[in-house]
């Protein structure tokens, strides 16, 4: 095989173990701390990504609607790279196997200038190690193509295993809250906003729980968080309504 050929079919391989290995950074994100005065859209801009991402990862019934030590999740923006990388590593393995073919056309060519004889002889080489790169050559952009499409198919489901698994653990926790005489307005505007939903959270401040506070009530079990949070809306505020509209209004409770 002609040296420069074996070279670039070599640096094909090469390119493809790259896009490879790159595939295990794909999927990565960031939990980012809500603080004063923050906004989706300055949030957005901050992390290269839009509002609307922000709000279906997070499930944001209100995009006008964030509180100060509330937990975002910030999806990294790495997989429009990998796929990029996977573009570009198939570009190349088509120029390489057209330079190949272009490399052992021009031997055979000069063979054939140098003897009538040896030129027949030279022709036949040639043309068989410009058909065996290049079929090297198509199979990396096949090869390439392949880890391309592997790399998109792992991260659809990673995404969706971690979307499933926080739904389901959402949901649980959800579903004994409520049985134990939670109300949704007090779920949706007052737990996700405090806690984002996790009976074990605690605060940089040492707040705890569901409710987020330093009463032995925020920890115990969902059922003993519920109960305590719904006695301490209605002992502090009067209902559960008026303490969903005092969380609303100033961001505590």
């Amino acid at each position: 095989m002609n040296s420069k050929v074996k070279e670039t079919a070599l640096t094909v391989a090469g390119l493809t173990a790259v896009l490879a290995g790159g595939q295990q950074v794909v999927n990565a994100a960031t939990t980012y701390t809500v603080h004063p005065n923050d906004t989706l859209s300055n949030l957005a801009a901050k992390f290269n990504t839009t509002v609307e991402d922000l709000v279906k990862t997070n499930n944001i019934s209100n995009a006008d609607l964030i509180f100060t030590d509330q937990k975002l999740t910030i999806a990294d923006s790495e997989t429009d790279t990998a796929t990029s990388v996977a573009a570009s590593v198939a570009q190349t393995a088509d120029e390489a196997a057209s330079t190949a073919a272009s490399q052992a056309a021009s031997s055979a060519a000069a063979s054939i200038a140098a003897s009538s004889e040896a030129a027949a002889s030279t022709a036949a080489s040639s043309a068989a190690a410009a058909s065996s790169a290049a079929a090297k050559s198509s199979a990396a952009a096949s090869s390439a193509a392949a880890a391309s499409s592997a790399a998109t198919t792992t991260t659809a489901s990673s995404t969706a295993t971690t979307t499933t698994s926080t739904s389901s653990t959402s949901g649980s926790v959800y579903s004994q809250f409520i049985a134990a005489g939670g109300t949704d307005s007090l779920w949706t505007y007052i737990v996700l906003p405090e806690s984002g939903g996790d009976p074990n959270a605690v605060s940089a401040s040492g707040y705890h729980g569901l409710g987020q506070t330093k009463q032995s009530w925020g920890y115990g079990d969902v059922a003993t968080q519920t109960a305590g949070l719904v006695n301490y809306a209605v002992s502090r505020y009067g209902s559960i309504d008026a303490a969903v509209q005092f969380r609303l209004s100033n961001g505590w409770w």
